[in-house]
């Protein structure tokens, strides 16, 4: 491992990352590591009074010893926040440029409308094959891959995310702890951690939450059929203003409700999670009488996606046959051109590191859509850098970033080629140009330490791996990650003044860190 080793130490193999398209994370699921998390809480809860229970929760920052009528906006970010560093380390959180940038582009249109004005909302993917999607506190939204795939329409898939948008701006979380008058730390933590274990196991991670208190549960319960019969009002009124098709609320729900009705105890996790009525599906019946019909065609990117998606649903050699024969199947449709089962194919063959059969695929793909397009470009870097040949991968992307500058997915495949193919010098440059449009993007920050390190520069690959540590909140590593880049002796006297007073800035992080944890509020 590398002294300047971030937080992708985990990642799996480059062949894995790249067919992804943003280094997608495959392992244990998400449900399961926050369940043991549950179990831990509920472990300390129950020993209250216990120094050790404070022990149990990771990083949570303090909110305070008793709610008033409701959390704050700015606890209830922080709250999910801390959160998120949780879920990101887990591994069927997925760091995939192409879904992010898709999910903010499709929400775009509905964070602007007037039913969801004054908030702001954050997306993020978690490689899940159920139907189900989930707001956390501070605006954060999770969408499962099997939402993506389920979805018929991509109305039916911005319905549901208008649903969760519901859900945030009428801030439901923060009105159910203050409703539940949380008192500790240790009972919030197993509460909203219970909430995120619900998307697998309702029933258990209801009980968990409420500590076994029956009226407490009752209570719940009933909030939470008001809160979505609230967030269908909201939603649906989120959905009009963003110019969707409104009926693909009703079919999606209702496609939901007639699945439980099949299926009973086997419900799509959704239904589960957000219990469906006939009087919920009724009202937006109603609605839907009241609002003038707005058909809305699917983006490419949509079926492009949901091609990509379904392709990876089943990794295993059977599953990846059978996806195969489905898209084979609709390319032989002589009715229509079908460039995202073309992609589809594609993306098998890539997998099965066929990979002139995945080029020829995307040709195809490209012949049938009219146009050249970015998820194509991605793929056939991705294609040449598994096959070997980094500096052909370098030269596709130079070519693919030109014509799609505005890609994060290719931003990152190039960036990655110029450092596979060892162009130290063209990588830095680069990168360091790309992120003052993606700053934000923590695997440009990894790529740039790499590509520092080709070049033997040791203090501006700890600075780039630390900055990859800030955006996940691990400011104890990046931290340290500034100490190696002082001691480094490689930095002219300005680089030198900016490494220390970043470090001064982490330390202020880090101290209120380890105060929350004691329980002892910020720094002062």
């Amino acid at each position: 491992m590398s002294a300047f080793s971030s937080p992708g130490d985990r990642r799996p193999s480059a062949a894995a990352r790249r067919s992804a398209a943003g280094w997608s994370a495959a392992g244990r699921p998400l449900a399961c590591a926050v369940r043991r998390c549950v179990a831990l809480l509920l472990a300390a809860a129950l020993a209250a009074g216990q120094p050790a229970a404070m022990a149990q929760i990771e990083n949570l920052p303090k909110l305070g010893d008793a709610f008033g009528d409701e959390l704050s906006p700015q606890a209830e970010r922080r709250l999910g926040d801390s959160i998120m560093r949780q879920v990101r380390r887990d591994g069927s959180y997925m760091d995939d440029a192409e879904i992010a940038d898709y999910l903010s582009r499709l929400a775009a249109t509905m964070t602007a409308t007037p039913a969801a004005a004054g908030y702001s909302f954050e997306f993020f993917a978690i490689r899940d094959g159920t139907i189900n999607a989930f707001a956390l506190p501070g605006g954060w939204i999770g969408v499962h891959t099997g939402l993506f795939t389920a979805s018929q329409s991509e109305s039916e898939l911005a319905s549901v995310i208008a649903h969760e948008m519901g859900h945030v701006t009428q801030r439901h979380i923060a009105r159910m702890l203050a409703q539940q008058k949380q008192s500790s730390m240790v009972s919030m933590a197993a509460l909203i951690l219970a909430l995120l274990a619900a998307r697998s196991s309702p029933d258990a991670a209801f009980g968990a939450a409420m500590l076994g208190e029956t009226v407490a549960r009752q209570n719940m319960l009933a909030f939470s059929r008001d809160a979505e019969r609230e967030a269908d009002r909201v939603g649906f009124e989120i959905l009009r203003q963003g110019g969707f098709d409104t009926q693909g609320m009703v079919t999606f729900f209702g496609r939901m409700q007639q699945a439980g009705r099949l299926y009973e105890n086997n419900a799509p996790a959704y239904m589960r999670t957000h219990p469906l009525t006939a009087e919920r599906i009724n009202d937006m019946q109603l609605r839907i009488k009241d609002a003038r019909y707005r058909q809305r065609p699917d983006s490419t990117e949509f079926t492009l996606l949901r091609a990509r998606l379904r392709a990876s649903a089943d990794t295993s050699v059977e599953g990846m046959r059978n996806a195969r024969t489905v898209f084979d199947g609709l390319t032989r449709d002589t009715q229509r051109t079908n460039p995202a089962a073309w992609f589809g194919l594609a993306s098998i063959a890539a997998a099965e590191r066929s990979f002139d059969v995945s080029d020829k695929a995307l040709v195809e793909a490209q012949r049938l859509l009219g146009a050249p397009h970015p998820y194509f470009e991605r793929l056939a870097i991705a294609n040449r850098l598994d096959a070997g040949d980094a500096r052909a991968a370098a030269d596709r992307g130079r070519q693919a970033v030109a014509r799609f500058p505005d890609s994060r997915a290719l931003t990152r495949a190039y960036g990655e080629a110029l450092v596979a193919s060892g162009q130290g010098a063209e990588a830095v440059a680069f990168l360091k140009e790309r992120l003052n449009v993606f700053r934000g993007d923590g695997r440009l920050w990894h790529l740039l330490a790499e590509a520092h390190g080709l070049l033997n520069q040791r203090a501006e690959a700890h600075r780039a791996a630390a900055e990859e540590y800030i955006l996940v909140g691990a400011w104890q590593s990046a931290a340290e990650q500034l100490r190696l880049a002082q001691r480094a002796g490689d930095t002219d006297f300005y680089t030198a003044s900016v490494i220390d007073a970043r470090l001064r800035e982490i330390q202020v992080e880090v101290r209120r860190e380890i105060e929350e944890q004691r329980g002892q509020g910020p720094p002062r």
